[in-house]
């Protein structure tokens, strides 16, 4: 079997049920016959970008199985968000560890112009901009967004 037919079976799956750990996933795919170690599978979902939220797994561009709503830019920040600072034309955002990707994605898809990237770790994310100027644009927008 090769890595393109596994990986689509996982977005089908992904897309189709509702999982909530690499365990769920393993058990979905066994029962298309597919057996994976839970390596194989956490490797097969960083590669297809797939994120985990509350409502369980789910793949880039897509709503999951029931389409729940999604949390607005506000409610991502007021929960996860813990320090916004500007460095140069970087804003640095500290989270609560292992959240850094969830509020990384909400300010990428809220369409910024000043924002060019972002690089996400654990709990730290930079977003770069062109200038100092547009940096604290962004930090002054964060901080209004926080501010409700």
């Amino acid at each position: 079997m090769d890595n393109l037919y596994r990986r689509n079976q996982i977005l089908e799956i992904i897309r189709t049920q509702s999982l909530y750990t690499q365990k769920d996933l393993r058990r979905a795919l066994a029962s298309r016959g597919i057996s994976v170690t839970q390596a194989t599978v956490s490797r097969d979902m960083e590669e297809l970008g797939i994120v985990k939220t509350r409502e369980g797994y789910r793949a880039p561009g897509t709503a999951g199985p029931s389409a729940p709503p999604q949390p607005t830019l506000a409610v991502i920040l007021k929960e996860f968000l813990r320090e916004v600072r500007q460095a140069g034309n970087l804003v640095v955002v500290k989270t609560h560890p292992g959240n850094a990707h969830t509020v990384a994605v909400a300010l990428d898809s809220t369409g910024w112009a000043e924002i060019l990237g972002s690089v996400a770790g654990d709990d730290t994310i930079f977003l770069a901009t062109a200038a100092s100027r547009q940096a604290a644009r962004v930090q002054k927008k964060i901080q209004e967004v926080l501010a409700g």
